[in-house]
């Protein structure tokens, strides 16, 4: 496993401060926020360039394209784009716009349609596909994320797993190992408390779910992708929360990423 930060993180910083923040932290890479982190494709030439020269990987392109929308093709090409210039692992995207126990047959049609052909135009730059796992879309449940990764069945598409707060501590060690051989890549983010809202973020190190467990369930599939810090309490200065974050995940997979 690795290291990584979404530079939504740092939202209120540019690009290249962020970047910088995120390699004085100790992080081996960055999933790059596709709002307004990356702009045009040209300027993914620039980000890469500093990204590299300040050790960094980009493992992940973070999209906003959602597949079973009808943006998807008015935009999945200037998406893969980005991707490929920015020398991205994996795009990240969002599986439509219904949740998965109020989907209509179509709908989910759609969505699985869109991202099967994601997947193989991805794969044609040399690209992975990544779906977040997350509210207001198919993958909300573990059965809906486990049904569209399967109903795709590609290599290259695999799933975005996070804990989702509405669950307890339990049910998301469970999800977690139930999804963890069908994922590519891992967001983090924690409360301390079940229940609590994100404006109420801990440290991962203060997560009411177990994140070391979680975290071998994954090791134990084989993962080794990136473990990502997505978003960081509020407690601290963005810098040091950042990097304590960093620490503890370092302290539970280890330096080599192993456990």
């Amino acid at each position: 496993m690795n290291l990584g930060l979404c530079t939504i993180a740092l939202q209120e910083e540019s690009i290249e401060d962020a970047l910088a923040t995120a390699a004085d932290a100790g992080y081996d890479g960055v999933e790059l926020w596709g709002k307004d982190h990356v702009g045009a494709p040209e300027r993914c030439h620039e980000i890469r360039e500093t990204a590299a020269e300040l050790g960094l990987e980009i493992p992940v392109y973070g999209s906003y394209l959602r597949p079973g929308t009808p943006e998807y093709d008015e935009e999945v090409e200037t998406e893969l784009e980005r991707a490929e210039t920015l020398g991205a692992s994996l795009i990240r995207v969002w599986a439509g716009q219904e949740e998965y126990q109020d989907a209509t047959d179509d709908h989910w049609a759609d969505v699985v349609r869109d991202t099967t052909d994601l997947a193989d135009r991805a794969a044609d730059r040399g690209l992975g596909v990544t779906v977040e796992k997350h509210e207001g879309t198919v993958t909300n449940t573990e059965a809906g994320a486990r049904e569209l990764i399967e109903g795709v069945d590609r290599e290259n598409c695999g799933l975005n797993w996070q804990p989702l707060f509405e669950f307890d501590a339990e049910t998301i060690l469970e999800e977690a190992r139930s999804l963890a051989p069908l994922s590519n890549n891992v967001h983090l983010q924690a409360v301390a408390e079940h229940g609590d809202s994100w404006h109420d973020r801990s440290l991962l190190e203060d997560a009411y779910f177990d994140v070391p467990t979680i975290l071998e369930a994954f090791a134990e599939t084989g993962f080794d992708g990136y473990v990502e810090v997505e978003f960081v309490t509020d407690d601290l200065e963005v810098e040091a929360a950042i990097e304590r974050d960093r620490e503890f995940l370092e302290s539970v997979v280890g330096v080599d990423g192993e456990r």
